[in-house]
């Protein structure tokens, strides 16, 4: 009998508002950081998060429009 079960919770924000959350905390824990390193590292994490919104951002921007 298998005990074990993966629920999958439903993702409550689109892929470039989550990408866009997470950037924010990013800048955030890099502000706040008590050490260079620890700010230097979460300035990594966020600019790499603000490569992912811009990069959802386009191709929002480039999907086809269709009229309802």
């Amino acid at each position: 009998m298998d005990t074990q079960t993966n629920i999958i919770k439903p993702r409550k924000y689109p892929p470039a508002a989550y990408a866009m959350h997470r950037q924010m905390v990013a800048v955030r824990r890099a502000m706040s950081a008590a050490t260079v390193e620890e700010s230097q590292r979460a300035a990594r994490w966020a600019q790499a998060w603000y490569q992912l919104v811009q990069r959802k951002l386009d191709q929002l921007q480039q999907a086809p429009r269709y009229l309802h």
